[in-house]
């Protein structure tokens, strides 16, 4: 966080923006392959939806909406957002 927010300071007057972006558990490659190797015989989307459960939203994220807020920050409602971390993680960490 200190280099997103030293960057962001020295982008800033270039108008380059720097910011992090948290990701949280999000479907992807990695848990399709977990899944297999687990060789159980629930479907993906079913042993996906268990380990869903536990988090606050209740599922796991999809690449579209970690994407869709990548796509903001580079778009002009992004433009003042600057050394900032954003936690795309469907309210997974306890943070302020």
């Amino acid at each position: 966080m200190a280099l997103t927010k030293v960057q962001a300071n020295e982008g800033a007057k270039h108008n380059i923006l720097v910011n992090a972006m948290l990701v949280g558990l999000i479907d992807s490659d990695q848990h399709r392959r977990r899944h297999a190797a687990s060789k159980t015989n629930e479907s993906y989307e079913e042993w996906l939806g268990k380990l869903g459960a536990a988090l606050p939203m209740g599922r796991y994220g999809r690449p579209e909406e970690f994407a869709a807020m990548a796509l903001f920050l580079c778009s002009e409602g992004g433009g003042y957002i600057a050394g900032t971390a954003i936690n795309v993680d469907g309210g997974r960490s306890p943070v302020v």
